[in-house]
């Protein structure tokens, strides 16, 4: 059996995967600036980190997974202000949203814990302490900022120069030693929210909350931090600056893992540039499980760029499947045979999923050996019968790997009681068929697609099924 390697972008390598503490994995993943609903760039992370934890649970991994919302930040302040409510109270109405848009995807129940910003201040603090004692921080006016000068191998995770930094994210201030400098706290401006410190009323910089979070929930050193690969810098390189020089020890994480970005019309979909979709709005158009399986058709590194049109193939790939559980029961007999080939053929599917899974989570080439197999049990089932063991343990499989991807969860009827309407144009199609006249039989079978079913001909007869959406 393939062991599992994952890339690192802390060394830009696959590396064998070997938790710090045996079969237990701590793992951390950014999550929600909650102040309006995600989208579905955020949905592309949250799902493929899902379908990792998934992975590993499946290799029997003991998963302890935290995904923050942080609910104290200038966008949710400016918000606020615009809306004239409490900045806290936007935070938790959003948060709750985005909560419920992960449990329409599946994700939520995979997460231990959501640590929020602003239950974490008085440890936040305590952080800002040791980086001050240490003479990693300085104060300047009641902010408080990180010398980044003082931590030598900074740019480990980004690989920029120093004078790349400039041209990236940083936050202008005459006043600060270097540039690239951070804030760790901001003193209180009229009207925003605050906290008491020893620096004065203020609240913290967006990178230390993450720090405070990991280091408090799973001490000094952890197995795996996610999050999308824009966050690699400033973040990410700010988090280990932080952690590594408050506790001493190296390193502050051990594998970190990156998703592509989500793109659309050639650009990042992002807020601020309002080119965005809402998870929800995608959830009214497209089941959850078409959803998934177009995120799981990309490799989690790359990127994807976004278009409606892209929904098909998923779709229909879908529908395949679940038609292919279905036309199982069918040939399901308590006097057919168990046939080697498909025992094989369970067999090649695993050890192909796995392997492609344990390449980095390899969802594309995971999904291609299941469709693969789909296929192959399509042409044995519509030939003979099999034994009801064998139907079993082909859906047990299908089940079992599919739901490492989050799909094929749904319930496989068979037997449904078929709308008059319907009954009648399948019956006016199978005449047309007959006669040869592939005109109207095409023409029926769009009308019937129109009310919610579709047909496949097999060599025992038509088969229908309802469209999952």
């Amino acid at each position: 059996m393939t062991v599992l390697k994952v890339f690192n972008t802390l060394t830009r390598r696959k590396e064998t995967f070997k938790p710090m503490r045996g079969k237990q994995v701590k793992m951390f993943v950014c999550g929600q600036t909650p102040y309006d609903d995600a989208h579905i760039g955020h949905a592309k992370t949250y799902v493929q980190f899902d379908i990792i934890v998934r992975w590993l649970k499946h290799l029997g991994y003991d998963v302890f997974y935290a995904q923050n919302i942080t609910d104290v930040e200038d966008k949710i302040i400016n918000r606020a202000k615009e809306k004239g409510v409490d900045p806290l109270g936007l935070a938790k109405h959003y948060a709750q949203r985005f909560l419920e848009d992960l449990e329409a995807l599946g994700v939520k129940e995979n997460i231990d814990v959501f640590p929020t910003t602003s239950d974490y201040i008085p440890q936040m603090i305590e952080q800002i302490k040791i980086l001050i004692e240490k003479g990693y921080a300085y104060i300047v006016d009641g902010d408080v900022y990180y010398d980044v000068t003082k931590f030598h191998d900074y740019t480990k995770l980004s690989r920029m120069s120093i004078k790349e930094l400039n041209k990236h994210r940083i936050e202008p201030d005459p006043r600060k030693r270097n540039s690239f400098d951070f804030a760790l706290w901001k003193s209180q401006k009229p009207g925003e929210l605050a906290w008491d410190s020893p620096w004065g009323k203020g609240r913290p910089g967006w990178h230390i909350e993450d720090t405070a979070m990991t280091v408090t929930i799973f001490g000094p050193q952890y197995d795996l931090h996610g999050g999308a690969s824009e966050l690699i810098f400033p973040h990410h390189t700010n988090e280990i600056a932080q952690a590594e020089a408050v506790t001493g020890k190296k390193p502050f994480v051990k594998y970190w893992l990156h998703t592509g970005v989500l793109n659309i019309k050639g650009a990042k979909m992002s807020k601020s540039l309002k080119n965005f979709v809402t998870i929800r709005e995608m959830l009214n158009t497209h089941d959850t499980e078409v959803l998934r399986l177009y995120y799981a058709s990309t490799h989690y590194r790359k990127r994807m760029d976004f278009g409606e049109e892209d929904f098909g193939k998923p779709k229909a790939e879908l529908e395949y499947l679940y038609n292919t559980l279905r036309n199982v029961k069918h040939a399901a007999s308590s006097e057919g045979d168990t046939v080697k080939e498909i025992e094989a053929l369970l067999a090649e599917t695993k050890k192909k999923f796995t392997a492609a899974m344990n390449n980095d989570f390899n969802t594309p080439l995971a999904f291609t050996s299941l469709y693969a197999l789909a296929r192959q049990t399509n042409r044995i089932v519509s030939q003979q019968k099999i034994s009801q063991e064998q139907a079993e343990s082909i859906t047990q499989t299908f089940r079992e790997l599919g739901g490492i991807l989050g799909i094929l969860g749904e319930e496989v009827l068979v037997e449904e009681e078929l709308p008059k309407e319907v009954e009648r144009l399948i019956q006016q199609r199978e005449e047309a068929r007959k006669k040869k006249d592939w005109k109207t039989a095409d023409r029926l079978r769009e009308e019937i697609r129109k009310l919610g079913y579709l047909l496949e001909d097999m060599p025992e007869g038509v088969r229908w099924r309802k469209t999952s959406g």
